[in-house]
């Protein structure tokens, strides 16, 4: 017990007389384990860098050959699909979604007409044209100015017969509000058109026209 006492004392007696010392070895082991995790990181970062610069990208060709026709406006039409239209505006009710009733995806993939057997415009060979010479302004909703909006779009679904005559209009446009869509079904009234054509015959055709409400010239 007493050599062990003596050992002790003697341990510390070793540490008051070297204490400069091993403050400087154990300074020495900080730099020097500070000094190898930094290298460490820096050659990780290094070998990074090097997997960077030899990744390649190779341009890869698209052909368009072999498309359907009826995809890229061919005679045919092609299979329906299911209708998925955002609208700006449309909240979680969709009480201001379009009214797409008279797309009918049954019809669609057969004769492509609407209920009321028009014929949907984009399956002929030219599209109902409006024929608009008056001033549109004349027709900009007062409630529109008076809130400071200045343009605003409508789509109307019209049916246009064989001799050009307008035979209905309906919105089909997400809610604009402000009297935009009275003023649309107004102004329909005054449009006339020229009737769209298949093989040459004109056809009655149903077709969405959009309205382009605008103050600016």
């Amino acid at each position: 017990m007493n050599r062990f006492a003596e050992l002790l004392d003697t341990f510390k007696n070793s540490i008051k007389q070297n204490r400069e010392r091993i403050f400087h070895l154990c300074l020495i082991g900080s730099l020097f384990i500070h000094t190898a995790t930094y290298a460490g990181y820096k050659i990780s970062q290094l070998r990074g860098d090097e997997v960077v610069e030899e990744s390649t990208f190779e341009d890869v060709d698209v052909s368009f050959e072999e498309i359907p026709p009826e995809l890229i406006g061919g005679t045919s039409s092609p299979a329906p699909v299911e209708k998925q239209e955002w609208v700006e505006g449309s909240n979680k009710d969709k009480a201001d979604e379009p009214d797409n009733s008279d797309l009918n995806p049954n019809q669609l993939s057969g004769n492509g007409t609407d209920k009321d057997g028009y014929l949907f415009s984009f399956n002929g060979d030219k599209m109902p044209t409006a024929i608009i010479d008056f001033d549109l302004k004349e027709y900009f909703p007062p409630q529109a100015k008076a809130a400071n909006i200045v343009e605003k779009q409508v789509v109307l679904l019209v049916q246009v017969n064989e001799d050009g005559s307008l035979q209905s209009a309906k919105i089909v446009s997400g809610r604009a509000g402000y009297g935009f869509e009275e003023a649309a079904m107004k102004l329909i009234k005054r449009v006339r058109f020229s009737p769209g054509y298949v093989q040459g015959h004109p056809k009655k055709m149903a077709h969405r026209l959009p309205i382009l409400f605008s103050l600016e010239d």
